[in-house]
This record gives structure tokens, C-alpha cells and sequence, in this order.
């Protein structure tokens, strides 16, 4: 019985493995040979499987090996089963600025907020329109001049701390005291509270925004398994895993408090007009206050928590990134850097003991070559890289660069990767060249920079983010000498070592510099009279 038993067995599993393997043969030369998508090239493991694309991104590497795959391949990148990467130009406003309901966001979006999509992971045209409008206000030019007197406060406390290295004459990393004056400054914005990160110089007190960032990049680029993965990933006891979740978690929780803390300020107010109007209006206080269009209802505890989720993890990164990488470009290339110091210096006056920074509409105004350096630096180190997909929902597909894309497939521009893109950008766009918008074939491109992404998605913060960099940037060249620390790094640059690369970067699908940003600042008040080496 058990031999007969063994011999009937025996066919059994070797008919399911032959099923098994015939069903992989299958899928293989479906996916190379006959899937929409097959004819455009790209590794061949991502043609299979999204888990190449969440390896991409666990490497911190995903929009530079991306971009290596454009350089390699052309404007066409095949970087999944039914993802398609693109840096042509005419794909910018096809499918971001005219898209529209007909290219919603993919699943890809789901991994990102805490419990429920804010207003960057909604993929409802709908939904983030109402909720957008509800948040418009505090995003607005006027809203954020109004608040300038709480950046201010936040710049003096990091003008204070460089000027104690300066003192010293000790070297600092740049991009640790940014980070903290951000987070400080997001808190004073948002919550009306600052996080007293600068004061306390104490890193666990830095919300853990790229571990959540990490953890919602890999688990949506595999969509099929996404809520899987949210519902099983957290009880697998490795450290590394771990850690990303406590980080998402600790986010959470800190949204929370902030969340809580207003509603209990606000408590008494409830909807008496004059009482509302004598609050201090924090961009969290605008949406506890703010009604639906329709409904007159306001927002619950839920969506109140998940958009301060969103205000913290949008927040207290990408500016900081942003500035320290202007800074790393000032620094390593001289010529530029003294040209801004210049022209802060002939365009506004000494901003003295009664004035911490100047305004943001002193600097729009005033300092041309800083914008197109602040530009340029958009354009070559971008921090908001993950690739923005969007779903060819139309029944006769769309058509870019005179390929035509079948309905169903996802379609997607990584911003590094498009502004390194040399058929739009030149042979040099590796250079940071802040002169080349002088240029009327770049300046008109200008409006097709992704760095904050483009359309009715583009990131609601820009305005924040901008007036951010407008003020520190020349706020701090006016106030300070800076130089790397390292001689060698400075003997390196004035040979022109630097010329023509990027810097060394990593990505949790935003981007940071990989390296900390190590410099010397001297007081160029105390050294008035004297030679200024910018």
C-alpha cells in the first residue's frame, strides 16, 4: 500500500512541478516578448517583478541608478511589469499639468500617510481638491509673510549658534544645524510650537521622517503587496525592519500630541468668530478651524492627525536638504558664491542689531543671480526624486515623444533623472551653472522643473519651502564667511576637482547629501574693512 501509495505520489509532484515551471516560462516570455511595455528596454528583472524597483530603493540609490538606466537606454525606461520611466520633455506637461482625472496617481501613493492618505497620498481628484482647498490658505504668499516673524526668531538662534563656531574657530557640520533650525521652524509654523531641537543641539529629539519615508517608498513600489506587507512586516523581529516601523510610529505619535495639544488650546473657541480671530492662525489651527465648501463640516480627529503626519514628514527634510545642497554648490564653486556675496552686498543694506533677516520679498525682489542659483540648484540636485506615477487611464492611451503608451500602464517622471536628462539640459548639466538661465532656451524650461513636482499636485509646502531658502540663504551670506573645513577638500576645489560632478547623494525617495556638510564661518561684521574671501 505505501509503495503504491509512493508511485502514485511520485507523478503527482512532478506534474505540479512542470505546471509550475511552464506557468514561469509563461509569464517570462510574456513580460519580454509580449507584454505592452516589452518593446521598451530596461533591466531585465524589473520586466518581471516590482521587487527590483523595492530593491532600488532599500540601496538609498533608486533615482541615480534610475537616471544611469535613462543615460544607458534613452528617454524610455522600462523599470517595472507595467511601469515606464521618461525624461522626454513634452511628457512634463502631458502628464502633470494637462493629466487631470485622466492620469490619477498609482497604488504606489497608498503606502504614504499614517492611517489614511493626507492631502500628498490622496488618489481621489475629488478628495484632494476639497482638502487642498481647506489647507490652501495657510500655504499662501500672504500667510507665510504674516508668519516671516517666527522664521526670524528660529534664524537668530542658528545665527547665534554659528557665530559660537565662529568664535572658536570650529568647524561644523552645515547640514545638521539646517536640519535642526527646519524642524524648529516647521514646529513654529504648523503647531505653533518649536521643537526646541537648536536650543537642546540633541539629535533624538529629530522626528525619525526617513525611516517612515523608506519604509512607504519600498512598500509602494510593490502595490500588489502593500497592505500585505503594512499588515504582516511589522511582526518580523529583525532590528533593521523594526526600526523603520518605531520610526513611522514615533511620527505618528508626535502628530498626535501636536493634534491634541491645539484642539485643547481651541477647545472654548468652537465656532464664536472673535475668538477664533485672536488665535494665533498655525497652519495645523487653519485646518481645525476650516469648514468643508458644501457641508460646512470641519475635518475629523483622524484627518487632523494624518495631515499633521504629513506636515511633519514633508516638512523637516526637504528644506533642509535643499539649503545644505545650495550651500555644498556655493562652496564648491567659488566663483559663484562670491558673485552672490556681491550682489547681496550692493543690493541690500546691513541688516544691523534690530533686523535678524531679511524678508522674502526684499530678496525676490532684489537678488536675480541668487534666484537662478537657488534655481540651478533645484535643477541639479532635486530632493522630492521618487518617480511620480501616474495611471494612462484613457481608452486610446497617450502618446509622448511620439510613442504612443496603452491605457493601463504606469507612467512616471523621476525629476533627477529628467534634469539630467542631456537632450533638454545640455552636456553640461552636471555642471552647476547658475548663468546657464541667462540662456532663453533654458529659462524657458524653467517652468518644467519637477523639484516640487507640477500641476494641481504639485507639493502644497512651496511656498513655505522657498521662503525658507530665500531668507537663510541670504540672510547667512550676508552675515557670514563660510569655507569647507577640510584644506584638502578647499586645494581640490580651487584646482577645479569639483567642476562637472555631483555630489555624492542618497535617497529614501527624497534626497539628501550622503556625507555631513563640515565648515568654517567667520563674522563678516568682525572682519569689515578687511578682504571678504568668499
Amino acid at each position: 500500500m505505501g509503495f503504491s501509495t509512493q508511485l502514485f505520489e511520485a507523478p503527482i509532484a512532478v506534474l505540479i512541478g512542470l505546471i509550475f515551471i511552464a506557468s514561469f516560462v509563461s509569464y517570462v516570455v510574456y513580460q519580454r516578448f509580449l507584454h505592452p511595455l516589452s518593446g521598451y528596454p530596461g533591466p531585465f528583472l524589473a520586466s518581471l517583478t516590482d521587487l527590483w524597483q523595492v530593491w532600488q530603493f532599500l540601496t538609498l540609490k533608486q533615482p541615480y541608478h534610475l537616471t544611469e538606466l535613462h543615460e544607458k537606454y534613452g528617454e524610455f525606461v522600462r523599470y517595472g511589469p507595467d511601469k515606464l520611466g521618461v525624461t522626454a520633455e513634452d511628457a512634463i506637461p502631458l502628464i502633470y499639468q494637462k493629466g487631470g482625472k485622466l492620469m490619477p496617481k498609482t497604488e504606489f501613493y497608498d503606502a504614504y500617510g499614517a492611517t489614511h492618505p493626507n492631502v500628498f497620498g490622496m488618489r481621489d481628484a475629488g478628495e484632494h481638491s476639497t482638502r487642498r482647498r481647506h489647507m490652501s490658505h495657510s500655504f499662501s504668499n500672504s500667510y507665510v509673510k504674516d508668519m516671516e516673524q517666527y522664521l526670524d526668531l528660529n534664524i537668530q538662534i542658528l545665527k547665534e549658534k554659528i557665530e559660537t563656531y565662529s568664535s572658536k574657530n570650529e568647524a561644523f557640520d552645515l547640514k545638521r544645524v539646517l536640519h535642526y533650525y527646519t524642524i524648529d521652524v516647521l514646529g513654529e509654523l504648523a503647531f505653533s510650537q518649536t521643537f526646541g531641537v537648536q536650543i537642546a543641539d540633541d539629535e533624538s529629539l529629530v522626528p525619525p521622517v526617513k525611516e517612515h519615508s523608506l519604509l512607504a517608498a519600498a512598500t509602494g513600489a510593490w502595490p500588489l503587496m502593500t497592505y500585505t506587507l503594512k499588515r504582516w512586516l511589522p511582526k518580523i523581529p529583525l532590528q533593521a525592519l523594526q526600526e523603520l516601523f518605531n520610526g513611522r510610529a514615533a511620527c505618528a505619535s508626535l502628530a498626535s500630541q501636536c493634534v491634541q495639544r491645539r484642539m485643547n488650546a481651541l477647545q472654548d473657541i468652537k465656532d464664536n468668530d472673535l475668538a477664533e480671530s485672536v488665535q494665533r492662525k498655525d497652519i495645523l489651527t487653519n485646518l481645525i478651524l476650516a469648514k468643508h465648501p458644501d457641508t460646512g463640516e470641519r475635518l475629523t480627529l483622524k484627518d487632523l492627525e494624518t495631515e499633521a503626519f504629513g506636515f511633519i514628514i514633508a516638512g523637516t527634510h526637504t528644506t533642509s536638504a535643499t539649503t545644505t545642497l545650495l550651500f555644498y554648490h556655493l562652496l564648491h564653486t567659488p566663483d559663484v558664491m562670491a558673485k552672490c556675496v556681491a550682489e547681496i552686498d550692493s543690493s541690500l543694506p546691513s541688516l544691523g542689531p534690530n533686523k535678524v533677516a531679511y524678508s522674502v520679498t526684499d530678496v525676490e525682489a532684489s537678488l536675480p543671480y541668487l534666484r537662478q542659483s537657488i534655481r540651478e540648484n533645484f535643477r541639479i540636485t532635486p530632493v522630492f526624486t521618487m518617480p511620480l506615477a501616474r495611471r494612462v487611464t484613457a481608452a486610446e492611451g497617450i502618446t509622448i515623444a511620439g510613442r504612443h503608451i496603452k491605457q493601463g500602464t504606469s507612467v512616471a517622471v523621476c525629476n533627477h533623472a529628467f534634469h539630467h536628462n542631456p537632450r533638454i539640459w545640455g552636456s553640461d548639466h552636471n555642471t552647476f551653472d547658475p548663468s546657464r538661465w541667462d540662456a532663453p532656451e533654458y529659462s524657458a524650461r524653467a517652468r518644467y522643473l519637477m523639484h516640487f513636482g507640477l500641476g494641481g499636485r504639485q507639493c502644497i509646502g512651496k511656498t513655505v519651502a522657498q521662503t525658507n531658502i530665500y531668507k537663510l540663504a541670504s540672510t547667512l551670506l550676508k552675515e557670514f564667511t563660510f569655507e569647507l573645513a577640510d584644506a584638502g577638500e578647499r586645494r581640490e576645489v580651487e584646482r577645479g576637482a569639483f567642476w562637472g560632478k555631483i555630489p555624492s547623494l542618497i535617497s529614501v525617495g527624497i534626497s539628501d547629501l550622503e556625507q555631513p556638510l563640515m565648515v568654517r564661518a567667520f563674522g563678516r561684521r568682525s572682519m569689515e574693512g578687511k578682504p571678504v574671501s568668499a
